[in-house]
Protein backbone atom coordinates (compact mmCIF):
# COMPACT_ATOMS: atom_id res chain seq x y z
CA UNK A 1 0.00 0.00 0.00
CA UNK A 2 1.28 3.22 -0.86
CA UNK A 3 -0.48 5.19 1.83
CA UNK A 4 1.22 5.39 5.38
CA UNK A 5 -0.72 4.00 7.54
CA UNK A 6 -2.16 7.02 9.69
CA UNK A 7 -4.02 8.02 6.59
CA UNK A 8 -5.11 4.01 6.55
CA UNK A 9 -5.74 3.98 10.27
CA UNK A 10 -5.48 6.84 12.65
CA UNK A 11 -5.60 6.64 16.39
CA UNK A 12 -8.71 5.39 16.67
CA UNK A 13 -11.53 4.50 19.85
CA UNK A 14 -13.52 1.73 19.13
CA UNK A 15 -16.58 -0.14 20.47
CA UNK A 16 -16.88 -3.88 20.27
CA UNK A 17 -19.79 -6.05 20.70
CA UNK A 18 -19.89 -9.80 19.82
CA UNK A 19 -23.11 -12.16 20.23
CA UNK A 20 -22.83 -15.26 19.14
CA UNK A 21 -25.55 -18.16 19.46
CA UNK A 22 -24.52 -21.72 18.79
CA UNK A 23 -27.56 -24.66 18.88
CA UNK A 24 -27.04 -28.18 17.84
CA UNK A 25 -30.62 -30.43 18.41
CA UNK A 26 -32.14 -29.06 20.97
CA UNK A 27 -29.21 -27.31 23.07
CA UNK A 28 -28.56 -23.74 22.93
CA UNK A 29 -25.99 -21.55 23.55
CA UNK A 30 -25.96 -17.84 24.03
CA UNK A 31 -23.10 -15.60 24.66
CA UNK A 32 -22.18 -11.76 24.38
CA UNK A 33 -18.67 -10.29 24.60
CA UNK A 34 -18.21 -6.67 24.60
CA UNK A 35 -14.56 -4.62 24.70
CA UNK A 36 -13.15 -1.66 23.85
CA UNK A 37 -10.13 -1.26 21.12
CA UNK A 38 -7.83 1.05 20.60
CA UNK A 39 -5.99 1.43 17.29
CA UNK A 40 -3.24 3.92 16.70
CA UNK A 41 0.09 4.28 14.84
CA UNK A 42 2.90 2.45 16.49
CA UNK A 43 5.05 4.75 18.66
CA UNK A 44 8.34 3.26 17.41
CA UNK A 45 8.15 1.72 13.63
CA UNK A 46 5.26 4.23 12.02
CA UNK A 47 4.32 1.44 9.81
CA UNK A 48 2.77 -0.30 12.15
CA UNK A 49 -0.36 0.33 13.77
CA UNK A 50 -0.84 -1.03 17.54
CA UNK A 51 -4.48 -2.91 18.60
CA UNK A 52 -4.99 -2.54 22.81
CA UNK A 53 -8.27 -4.16 24.28
CA UNK A 54 -9.76 -3.22 27.52
CA UNK A 55 -13.05 -3.26 29.55
CA UNK A 56 -14.05 -7.02 28.68
CA UNK A 57 -17.67 -8.08 29.92
CA UNK A 58 -19.45 -11.13 29.48
CA UNK A 59 -22.94 -10.92 29.43
CA UNK A 60 -22.89 -7.48 30.10
CA UNK A 61 -21.04 -7.72 33.39
CA UNK A 62 -17.28 -7.73 34.30
CA UNK A 63 -15.53 -11.15 34.34
CA UNK A 64 -16.42 -12.59 37.90
CA UNK A 65 -15.85 -16.88 37.72
CA UNK A 66 -12.35 -18.46 37.71
CA UNK A 67 -12.29 -19.97 34.24
CA UNK A 68 -13.45 -16.99 32.47
CA UNK A 69 -10.95 -15.07 34.53
CA UNK A 70 -8.15 -17.94 33.35
CA UNK A 71 -9.01 -17.78 29.68
CA UNK A 72 -9.06 -13.71 29.42
CA UNK A 73 -5.91 -13.80 30.92
CA UNK A 74 -4.22 -15.82 28.23
CA UNK A 75 -6.02 -13.38 25.91
CA UNK A 76 -4.52 -10.27 27.43
CA UNK A 77 -1.26 -11.62 26.66
CA UNK A 78 -2.20 -11.12 23.00
CA UNK A 79 -1.81 -7.49 23.55
CA UNK A 80 -1.20 -4.99 22.00
CA UNK A 81 -0.78 -6.23 19.11
CA UNK A 82 1.47 -4.97 16.59
CA UNK A 83 0.47 -4.74 12.90
CA UNK A 84 1.74 -3.93 9.63
CA UNK A 85 -0.83 -3.55 6.39
CA UNK A 86 0.41 -5.91 3.38
CA UNK A 87 -1.57 -6.12 0.48
CA UNK A 88 -4.55 -4.85 2.16
CA UNK A 89 -4.46 -7.30 5.26
CA UNK A 90 -2.48 -7.76 8.11
CA UNK A 91 0.70 -9.34 9.28
CA UNK A 92 1.33 -9.44 12.95
CA UNK A 93 5.19 -7.99 13.64
CA UNK A 94 5.65 -8.48 17.62
CA UNK A 95 5.23 -12.40 17.72
CA UNK A 96 8.62 -12.45 20.25
CA UNK A 97 6.89 -10.07 22.63
CA UNK A 98 3.36 -12.14 22.52
CA UNK A 99 5.03 -15.21 23.28
CA UNK A 100 6.48 -13.76 26.24
CA UNK A 101 3.82 -12.65 27.49
CA UNK A 102 1.66 -15.72 27.26
CA UNK A 103 4.49 -17.47 29.24
CA UNK A 104 4.41 -14.85 32.01
CA UNK A 105 0.52 -14.92 32.02
CA UNK A 106 0.82 -19.17 32.33
CA UNK A 107 2.91 -18.61 34.99
CA UNK A 108 1.53 -16.07 37.13
CA UNK A 109 -1.98 -18.39 36.43
CA UNK A 110 -0.95 -21.64 38.08
CA UNK A 111 0.65 -19.63 40.67
CA UNK A 112 -2.69 -19.27 41.80
CA UNK A 113 -4.84 -21.52 40.38
CA UNK A 114 -4.79 -24.97 39.42
CA UNK A 115 -7.17 -28.08 38.83
CA UNK A 116 -8.36 -30.29 35.21
CA UNK A 117 -10.51 -27.32 34.18
CA UNK A 118 -7.46 -25.11 34.51
CA UNK A 119 -4.83 -27.44 32.64
CA UNK A 120 -7.60 -27.43 29.51
CA UNK A 121 -7.81 -24.27 29.21
CA UNK A 122 -4.38 -24.36 29.05
CA UNK A 123 -3.61 -27.25 26.85
CA UNK A 124 -6.73 -25.99 24.11
CA UNK A 125 -4.61 -22.81 24.03
CA UNK A 126 -1.26 -23.73 23.86
CA UNK A 127 -2.55 -26.10 21.50
CA UNK A 128 -3.58 -23.74 19.06
CA UNK A 129 -0.82 -21.36 19.60
CA UNK A 130 2.41 -23.59 19.49
CA UNK A 131 4.49 -22.48 16.69
CA UNK A 132 5.20 -18.72 16.17
CA UNK A 133 2.88 -20.06 12.83
CA UNK A 134 -0.16 -20.88 14.59
CA UNK A 135 0.08 -17.90 16.99
CA UNK A 136 0.37 -15.29 13.74
CA UNK A 137 -3.04 -17.30 12.51
CA UNK A 138 -4.40 -17.58 15.59
CA UNK A 139 -4.06 -14.03 15.78
CA UNK A 140 -5.28 -13.13 12.73
CA UNK A 141 -8.40 -15.16 12.61
CA UNK A 142 -9.25 -13.57 15.49
CA UNK A 143 -12.69 -11.76 14.74
CA UNK A 144 -12.20 -7.90 15.16
CA UNK A 145 -8.91 -8.50 13.40
CA UNK A 146 -11.06 -9.88 10.23
CA UNK A 147 -13.81 -6.91 10.65
CA UNK A 148 -10.70 -4.60 10.46
CA UNK A 149 -9.32 -6.18 7.59
CA UNK A 150 -12.60 -6.15 5.94
CA UNK A 151 -12.19 -1.84 6.65
CA UNK A 152 -8.76 -1.94 4.67
CA UNK A 153 -10.51 -3.17 1.85
CA UNK A 154 -11.97 0.41 0.85
CA UNK A 155 -9.02 1.11 -0.57
CA UNK A 156 -8.13 -2.70 -2.44
CA UNK A 157 -8.74 -1.87 -6.43
CA UNK A 158 -8.87 -5.68 -6.69
CA UNK A 159 -13.12 -5.91 -5.84
CA UNK A 160 -12.48 -9.99 -5.45
CA UNK A 161 -11.71 -10.82 -1.98
CA UNK A 162 -11.65 -14.00 -0.13
CA UNK A 163 -12.00 -14.53 3.60
CA UNK A 164 -12.01 -17.11 6.44
CA UNK A 165 -14.25 -16.96 9.09
CA UNK A 166 -13.76 -19.44 12.43
CA UNK A 167 -16.86 -20.89 13.73
CA UNK A 168 -16.15 -21.91 16.99
CA UNK A 169 -16.12 -24.97 17.59
CA UNK A 170 -16.78 -26.19 14.46
CA UNK A 171 -13.96 -25.21 12.09
CA UNK A 172 -12.85 -22.54 9.41
CA UNK A 173 -15.16 -21.24 6.87
CA UNK A 174 -14.30 -20.48 3.60
CA UNK A 175 -15.94 -17.06 1.43
CA UNK A 176 -15.49 -15.88 -1.47
CA UNK A 177 -16.86 -12.36 -3.03
CA UNK A 178 -17.22 -9.26 -4.63
CA UNK A 179 -16.88 -5.95 -2.54
CA UNK A 180 -18.33 -3.20 -2.71
CA UNK A 181 -17.22 0.21 -2.26
CA UNK A 182 -19.81 3.34 -2.67
CA UNK A 183 -17.85 6.79 -2.77
CA UNK A 184 -20.52 8.65 -2.71
CA UNK A 185 -22.01 7.06 0.89
CA UNK A 186 -18.38 5.97 1.93
CA UNK A 187 -19.66 2.62 2.76
CA UNK A 188 -18.40 -0.75 1.65
CA UNK A 189 -20.53 -3.74 1.44
CA UNK A 190 -19.33 -7.57 1.24
CA UNK A 191 -21.96 -10.42 1.15
CA UNK A 192 -19.60 -13.19 -0.07
CA UNK A 193 -20.30 -17.10 -0.75
CA UNK A 194 -19.88 -20.09 0.98
CA UNK A 195 -16.26 -21.57 -0.60
CA UNK A 196 -16.40 -24.98 1.66
CA UNK A 197 -19.58 -26.00 2.07
CA UNK A 198 -19.18 -30.18 1.86
CA UNK A 199 -16.34 -29.64 4.36
CA UNK A 200 -17.84 -27.43 6.82
CA UNK A 201 -21.15 -29.96 6.89
CA UNK A 202 -18.26 -33.08 7.29
CA UNK A 203 -17.11 -31.05 10.22
CA UNK A 204 -20.59 -30.56 11.39
CA UNK A 205 -21.76 -34.22 11.53
CA UNK A 206 -18.15 -35.31 13.35
CA UNK A 207 -18.46 -32.74 16.05
CA UNK A 208 -22.07 -34.06 16.93
CA UNK A 209 -20.88 -37.85 17.02
CA UNK A 210 -17.65 -37.20 18.69
CA UNK A 211 -19.12 -35.25 21.38
CA UNK A 212 -22.84 -38.00 21.20
CA UNK A 213 -25.38 -34.94 20.76
CA UNK A 214 -28.96 -36.56 20.52
CA UNK A 215 -29.30 -35.44 16.83
CA UNK A 216 -30.06 -37.81 13.75
CA UNK A 217 -29.13 -37.87 10.93
CA UNK A 218 -31.36 -40.10 8.82
CA UNK A 219 -31.58 -37.78 5.70
CA UNK A 220 -29.22 -39.21 2.21
CA UNK A 221 -28.85 -35.41 1.70
CA UNK A 222 -28.57 -32.26 4.62
CA UNK A 223 -28.72 -28.68 2.87
CA UNK A 224 -26.30 -26.11 4.57
CA UNK A 225 -27.54 -22.53 4.22
CA UNK A 226 -25.04 -20.19 5.11
CA UNK A 227 -25.10 -16.11 4.88
CA UNK A 228 -22.37 -14.03 5.41
CA UNK A 229 -22.93 -10.01 5.38
CA UNK A 230 -20.54 -7.17 6.23
CA UNK A 231 -21.74 -3.43 6.06
CA UNK A 232 -19.17 -0.70 7.00
CA UNK A 233 -19.22 3.00 7.16
CA UNK A 234 -16.27 5.48 7.84
CA UNK A 235 -16.09 8.67 9.05
CA UNK A 236 -13.94 9.91 6.68
CA UNK A 237 -11.28 9.76 3.94
CA UNK A 238 -9.38 7.29 6.21
CA UNK A 239 -10.25 3.79 7.36
CA UNK A 240 -11.51 4.78 10.29
CA UNK A 241 -14.78 3.25 11.11
CA UNK A 242 -17.99 5.03 11.36
CA UNK A 243 -20.26 1.36 11.96
CA UNK A 244 -19.49 -2.11 11.29
CA UNK A 245 -21.64 -4.65 11.34
CA UNK A 246 -20.57 -8.45 9.97
CA UNK A 247 -23.40 -11.40 10.51
CA UNK A 248 -22.35 -14.74 9.77
CA UNK A 249 -25.08 -17.67 9.69
CA UNK A 250 -24.76 -21.60 9.27
CA UNK A 251 -27.64 -23.31 9.26
CA UNK A 252 -28.11 -27.63 8.91
CA UNK A 253 -31.98 -27.74 9.12
CA UNK A 254 -32.91 -28.72 13.11
CA UNK A 255 -29.54 -30.15 13.71
CA UNK A 256 -26.89 -27.36 14.08
CA UNK A 257 -27.32 -23.60 13.88
CA UNK A 258 -24.71 -20.64 14.03
CA UNK A 259 -25.27 -16.80 13.98
CA UNK A 260 -22.74 -14.75 14.46
CA UNK A 261 -23.15 -10.81 14.86
CA UNK A 262 -20.14 -8.43 15.83
CA UNK A 263 -20.15 -4.42 15.54
CA UNK A 264 -17.67 -2.33 16.05
CA UNK A 265 -18.36 1.65 16.25
CA UNK A 266 -16.33 4.46 16.97
CA UNK A 267 -16.57 5.63 20.55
Amino acid sequence: MTSIVSDIFPTSTYFVQDQCTLKIGKEQHDAQLSYTLYVEPGKKDHEEILISRTNVKVNHQKIDTKFLEVSNSYMEALFPIACKINKYSFSVENIADIRKRIQKADADIHDIYSGEGIDHIQTHFFRATETDEKLAHFIKQLHFIKVLEYGLQKFNPKKQYETLWKVLPIGTTEWKGETQYKKEKNSLSYEPKIDNAQDIMNDIIRYIHRYDYSVNFDEETLPLYADFQNNISYTGKTGRIKKAETNVCIEAEDKFYYQHTITIETK
